[in-house]
């Protein structure tokens, strides 16, 4: 039983400098934040990469990942693992904070490193700044703005959507999160999504265990994680796909980052 995922993000924060309405990892409504240190994240990857045969791509995301004053040793401590990484490990920033020159030299290191920068506007003063400096170190990277970015969706309203069997298989079947497998890491956890992850972790909507994976579970051993595992890229949909729109393929689309008024 070989696992392969083609995508896993790592929340390394839920804070934010931002509160974008429509952020689809929700961090503007948290009811309290949590901020991944070195320690958990050295036992969440440990687990993680014994469960996982290869991944395509680790994203390093939050909330703003640059809030996470462990961020360079958690970068490190994800080399370790890079020959179970095939393609990229990436670096998603939204350019309001300066990357400093140690956070530099870190992602220097390893060439399957990427750095995704959101330009914003006025919003994002360093983005500019942090996109020349990486290209300054030969840096992989990437400078999203309004002429290269993909419009925002809304997925805030958490009411049930799709009450049949066949009406949560189609949801799931058409949503791109969940048929590109983009899994996301939070509070120790494994889920199919950042929506679903917020909405079980905040206790939105109804769900159960097999709908997420606790890397921090010392009462089931690694083979019961890996076959839960394989069970979950088989799911044909979870509890949280029955609450969601998605992101289909006529998702209506919103301008980026527009701000919370309070």
């Amino acid at each position: 039983m070989k696992i392969n995922i083609p995508s896993t993000a790592i929340m390394v924060t839920e804070k934010c400098t931002l509160r974008c309405k429509l952020c689809l990892a929700y961090s503007p409504y948290y009811s309290s934040y949590k901020t991944m240190d070195i320690e958990q994240a050295k036992m969440t990857l440990n687990t993680y990469f014994q469960m996982v045969d290869t991944v395509n791509k680790i994203s390093i995301t939050g909330g703003e990942p640059l809030l996470n004053g462990d961020l360079g040793e958690i970068i490190r401590e994800i080399y370790k693992y890079e020959n179970q990484i095939l393609d990229e490990i990436i670096m998603v920033t939204n350019g309001t904070i300066l990357l400093k020159e140690t956070l530099l030299q870190i992602l220097k290191c390893n060439p399957k490193v990427k750095v995704i920068i959101n330009n914003y506007g006025e919003i994002s003063k360093y983005a500019e700044q942090n996109y020349q400096d990486l290209k300054k170190w030969d840096i992989r990277s990437v400078l999203y703005d309004e002429n290269n970015r993909y419009g925002w969706i809304d997925c805030r309203n958490h009411d049930l959507k799709h009450k049949t069997e066949r009406d949560k298989e189609r949801q799931a079947q058409s949503c791109a999160f969940f048929q590109g497998k983009k899994y996301v890491i939070n509070r120790g956890k494994l889920y199919t999504c950042t929506r679903s992850a917020y909405r079980i972790q905040e206790n939105v909507i109804p769900y159960t265990e097999n709908d997420y994976i606790d890397l921090l579970d010392n009462d089931t051993d690694i083979m019961q994680k890996r076959e839960k595992l394989f069970a979950l890229t088989k799911l044909k949909y979870t509890m949280s796909c029955a609450y969601c729109n998605g992101l289909i393929e006529n998702s209506k689309k919103y301008k980026a980052a527009e701000q919370l008024k309070s």
